[in-house]
Order: structure tokens, then C-alpha cells, then sequence
């Protein structure tokens, strides 16, 4: 142990005297970096100390000092941000501190259906019904701002008593104030979801009776799009219809500039489409050439025969007086046929169900019209007349848009639907060179102006070269006038410094500078007698 003192010892003392040998510019310069190294530490230290996560973030201020105070009572150290809306703590206890929370039941924001966890006695069928009002009122609210564009919600419903008479009974009503987030918009899709979303939380409540409003207090629950008629449906229409009559320009174009060349034709493509949903039903009979085809047959056919014999002894005039007629006796014959025949043929039927899909072109209604410059036709053999021109080039539109005449169930007439003119295209004038230039450049005297003028700017040139140069020569100057003085400055300083040290020295230290500065004189002023002075001292230390 002593040996480590005596050690420690030595070295502070060998510390102390570099300390004292060194200079005061050196002595400031070794202070400074030590000062430097320690702020340095500070901060690398306050770097590396504990960095805060969010817990919870946009709460309302009832939430924030619910929270704010259970974290007091867990003695959990914690850092407010944002006006106290954004609470930070420890990432080691982050996940641990919100269960703790969520056990009492925090950040309640819209109390929901846990008011019914605790039971009241002496409740009434009144106070329950009021109780489950404000729990489903914040079942809601909740549910709405779990959406990602909204940031907080607030729900009021309105639920009459129920009466004897239905006619009289109130329908519900629902309120919905919605506070979106910064740069945030609800759409018409998105806020008709919401509406629903209320309508069919509560019993009997029809979604024209619920009304939303954003945070500025405006309407924005008016006038929601319809099924069928949605903002996103006529806008999927209109793309729909810029992107067909853009395919058919595209190709018409493209065609065009093949034959009369680059930028010599103007293509435009103007078409309707059937987005009605179509069916048509059709019921067609006809005869089998080959014969009729029996689909079902019933025959009956039925013979009889009988004999009837006279009956003898029969009561009357006709048999018993002698005078009359004898009858004939002889047995009588009767044959009888019956014949039943009942034949079905079947009827050859085509039934036929078109579905129309949405989105079908009506070519009555498409039109194309075509301009051509007229010096984009020399080089085309189109042909020799204008009409010849013409219905060439209407051909060869129709086929590219498929236009096409006598189609069946259509009028479309090429004449009609498709449109060719030739004419001049416009071009940019060409401006003219002013009327002074445009004379100096004819004039005889041209090639003179043009050397004088290169002249001059030659002149110029070296001018502003020479200028540069000399000024950088005297600012080179100036520069190295300025580092002798300040070489000098620096001299006269060390001497000064020097001049100071000398009250820090002890006496022979002092002693040992006076002869040091003795034998510099005597070397300034007879370089000789120093040099025979040493000589003398080297022999004596010789001998």
C-alpha cells in the first residue's frame, strides 16, 4: 500500500513539474480540450439515459389526469408532450403500466356497457333504461373512432317511450358530432357507412333520421349518393367512356400518320355507352321439315254384334185375330263399329335470353371527325379528286372504329357518323429580323463591322484578364504583409510570455537565465572571444 502512495506520489509530483515547464499557451490549450472532453461526457451521458415511449397519445384532458394520477400512485415516472394530451414513460414498463391501467378501467374516454358490471340497488326500470342509453350512446362512439380517419366521436340518440298507440309512437333519432385528423376527409361512401352503422345499432331508427356533422358544426350527412347513382360510379362511367373513345382516337391516329405523315391529321373520337342493365327474352316456333314428331298417341277402337229373336204369345190384336197379317218371327241381326283416335305432335320452340352488358357501345352515336392538312396529301396517292380523298380516308376510319353500315338493329351511316375536311393547317410566323439589323448584315461594310467588333471584344477580354490578374497579385501581397505582422505579433508575444515566466522560476533557475542571456550578448557583440571562450571551457573539460 505504501509503495502504491509513493508511487502515486512520484507521478503527481513529475505531472506538477511538465505542468510548470510548459508554456501559458500550451497550458491554455491542454485546459481547453480537457474542458471540451467533459462536456463532451456530460452529454454523451445524458444521451445514453432513459429515452421515453408514448403510453397513450391525443387523450382528452378528463383522461389525461385520470391517467396521469394512477401513474402518480404507481409511482411510475412519466413526461407530458402535446399540452398533456401525450403521455411518455419507461419502454421497460410500457406494456406493464397500460395493463395496469386497463385493470381500472383507463382511459375511459366514452363510458360503453361496463356501467353495468356494478349494480345499484334501488335502481329503477327508469334509471336502467337511461343507463343503457348512455352505454350504447359510447359503444358507438367508441366503434366510430376506431376508423382511421377520425380522431374522436360523440353519439346522442333519441328513444321515445313506447305508447298503447303505434300511431302516435316517436320514431328514434341519432346525432353524430365527428372530428377528423389532420388532413383528413371523410368520403360520401365512408360517412353513408357510419349512418348505417348507427341505423342499425338501434331499434326502429331509419337512417333519414341520423345526422352527422364534422367539427366546424357542418352538415355533411345531405345528399349521400344512392345505390346505383354514387359519386365513384358516374366517375368508373366517364373513365370508362374517355378510355374507349381515347383507344379509338389512339388507333385511327396512328393509322393516319402512317399514311399523310406526322402532324399532317387531327383525330377526334366522340362515343356513347350503354350502361343500362338489359335483358331480352324471345320464343321461337317452327315446323320439322323432316315431319311432324308425335309426342303423345291415344287409339281406341271398339266392335260389336248382336241377335234379337221375336217374342211369341204377346198380348194384342197383332197376334191373336186371324185376319191380320202374320208378323215374321225370324231372328233379327245388329253389327256396330266404334273407332277413338287422339294424336299430339310436337312443336320445334328456341327460346333465347340476350344479357346486355353493361358498358355497350351505340354505334348509332359514335362519331369520329378528321381534319388533314392539305400538304400532307401530295405524297399519299389517295387519290386524284377530294371525294376520292375523302371516301378513303372515311374508309379507313370506319374499319379502325368498327363503324360498318347495315348492321342489324343500328343506322349508322358512314357519311353521317364520320367527318373529313381538308384544310391549311395554322403555323407560327417566322418574326422577321428588325429593319436596322437586317441592313447593317446586307451592307458592304459588314466584314469591317464584324472585325471591329471581334477586335473590341478582344480588347475587353485582356482588359478584365490584366485587372484580375493585378488584383490578385496585390491581394497576394497584402496577404503575406499580413502574416509577417502577425509573425511578428507572435515573437513579440513569446518574449512577453517569456518576461512572465520569470517571476515563477526559482533562483538558480533565475541564475542559470541571467548567464544563459550573458553568453548570448557576448555572442552578438564579438562572435571571436565566445569562440575562444568555449575553446577554453572544451580544454579545461578535456583536462
Amino acid at each position: 500500500m505504501e509503495t502504491f502512495v509513493a508511487n502515486v506520489r512520484s507521478g503527481a509530483a513529475k505531472i506538477q513539474a511538465t505542468w510548470q515547464k510548459l508554456g501559458l499557451n500550451q497550458k491554455l490549450l491542454i485546459g481547453g480540450a480537457a474542458l471540451m472532453i467533459i462536456v463532451a461526457l456530460v452529454f454523451l451521458i445524458k444521451g445514453t439515459g432513459t429515452k421515453y415511449e408514448v403510453l397513450y397519445t391525443e387523450l382528452d384532458s378528463k383522461d389525461a389526469a385520470a391517467v396521469t394520477a394512477k401513474l402518480d400512485e404507481y409511482k411510475t415516472p412519466y413526461e407530458l408532450q402535446d399540452n398533456g394530451s401525450t403521455i411518455l414513460v419507461d419502454p421497460d414498463v410500457k406494456y406493464k403500466t397500460r395493463l395496469k391501467l386497463a385493470g381500472d378501467n383507463l382511459p375511459r374516454s366514452e363510458t360503453g356497457f361496463e356501467l353495468f358490471q356494478k349494480n345499484n340497488y334501488g335502481e329503477t326500470q327508469s334509471d336502467k333504461k337511461v343507463k343503457y342509453q348512455v352505454a350504447l350512446q359510447g359503444e358507438l362512439a367508441r366503434t366510430i373512432q376506431s376508423l382511421d380517419k377520425v380522431k374522436s366521436a360523440r353519439v346522442h340518440l333519441v328513444i321515445p317511450e313506447k305508447t298503447l298507440y303505434t300511431e302516435k309512437e316517436e320514431p328514434p333519432s341519432a346525432s353524430v358530432a365527428i372530428t377528423t385528423k389532420d388532413g383528413e376527409t371523410l368520403t360520401g361512401k365512408e360517412i353513408k357507412g357510419i349512418v348505417n352503422l348507427i341505423a342499425n345499432s338501434v331499434a326502429g331508427l331509419s337512417p333519414e333520421k341520423v345526422v352527422v356533422i364534422d367539427h366546424n358544426g357542418n352538415l355533411i350527412s345531405q345528399n349521400l349518393p344512392g345505390e346505383g347513382t354514387s359519386t365513384e360510379t358516374l366517375q368508373s362511367q366517364l373513365a370508362m367512356k374517355k378510355a374507349f373513345e381515347l383507344e379509338k382516337q389512339q388507333a385511327i391516329q396512328s393509322m393516319l400518320d402512317l399514311t399523310l405523315g406526322k402532324n399532317n391529321s387531327v383525330v377526334r373520337v366522340s362515343a356513347e355507352l350503354d350502361f343500362s342493365n338489359k335483358q331480352e327474352k324471345s320464343e321461337q316456333y317452327s315446323h320439322d321439315p323432316d315431319g311432324p314428331f308425335t309426342r303423345s298417341e291415344h287409339l281406341l277402337r271398339e266392335s260389336t254384334t248382336s241377335t234379337t229373336n221375336p217374342v211369341e204369345g204377346v198380348p194384342g190384336t197383332d197376334t191373336n185375330i186371324t185376319q191380320y197379317t202374320q208378323v215374321n218371327t225370324a231372328p233379327t241381326t245388329s253389327t256396330s263399329d266404334k273407332s277413338d283416335t287422339t294424336r299430339n305432335y310436337e312443336i320445334n320452340r328456341k327460346d333465347t335470353i340476350i344479357d346486355y352488358a353493361a358498358g355497350d357501345t351505340k354505334y348509332d352515336y359514335l362519331t369520329v371527325s378528321v381534319l388533314v392538312n392539305n400538304d400532307g396529301t401530295t405524297q399519299s396517292k389517295l387519290g386524284d379528286t377530294e371525294e376520292e380523298k375523302i371516301e378513303k380516308i372515311r374508309n379507313i376510319v370506319a374499319t379502325a372504329c368498327g363503324l360498318r353500315e347495315n348492321r342489324k338493329d343500328e343506322t349508322v351511316r358512314l357519311n353521317d357518323n364520320i367527318s373529313v375536311a381538308f384544310i391549311d393547317f395554322y403555323t407560327e410566323p417566322v418574326p422577321e429580323p428588325a429593319q436596322g439589323i437586317k441592313k447593317m448584315l446586307t451592307s458592304p461594310y459588314a466584314p469591317l463591322l464584324f472585325a471591329i467588333l471581334i477586335l473590341l471584344v478582344v480588347l475587353l477580354t485582356w482588359l478584365l484578364l490584366y485587372k484580375r490578374r493585378k488584383a490578385a497579385q496585390e491581394e497576394a501581397a497584402a496577404r503575406e504583409a499580413e502574416m509577417l505582422a502577425d509573425f511578428e505579433s507572435v515573437v513579440q508575444d513569446d518574449i512577453d510570455m517569456a518576461e512572465i515566466l520569470e517571476k515563477n522560476l526559482t533562483p538558480e533557475e533565475r541564475e542559470k537565465q541571467r548567464i544563459r542571456k550573458e553568453i548570448d550578448r557576448i555572442i552578438d557583440n564579438s562572435p571571436e572571444n565566445a569562440a575562444q571562450v568555449i575553446k577554453t571551457w572544451l580544454m579545461e573539460d578535456l583536462r
